[in-house]
């Protein structure tokens, strides 16, 4: 299968339409329906970030796909240890839905997180309960 045939199917599974994948982009609705026509080779990198971006799905895949990345290489770029999200709301510049968040933003994403993982986190163990 052809990188426009799998990206057509990967907006489609999403329920995308070509202009609502281009406002979650940033990338053109021309230059993404050329894509999907397999009127464009398959596009830069960067393009592909933003794709995958717009897409939510993970920038590795979408550069195996496009031929940039081999299976392996793929996999070890996914099977990183994990990341603090607490230091990475804190340390990078973020973007949802195209929108740049601010510092309050993050501080409001921060407190939804503590607050979702607060029960968990004061739940008694299983040993405990037991007792």
């Amino acid at each position: 299968m052809f990188f426009y045939d799998k990206l057509r199917d990967l907006r489609k599974l999403k329920g995308y339409t070509i202009r609502e994948l281009a406002d979650r982009s940033g990338v053109s609705a021309g230059y993404i329906s050329q894509l999907e026509n397999g009127n464009r080779n398959a596009p830069s990198p960067d393009v592909l970030m933003k794709l995958s971006e717009g897409l939510n799905i993970p920038y590795a895949d979408l550069m195996k796909i496009a031929g940039y990345l081999e299976a392996p290489e793929a996999k070890e770029l996914l099977s990183r240890t994990p990341v603090n999200l607490r230091r990475f709301l804190h340390d990078n510049d973020l973007i949802f839905d195209g929108i740049r968040l601010t510092d309050v933003d993050k501080e409001w994403m921060e407190r939804m997180l503590s607050a979702l993982f607060w029960k968990q986190r004061n739940r008694p163990s299983d040993s405990e309960s037991d007792s």
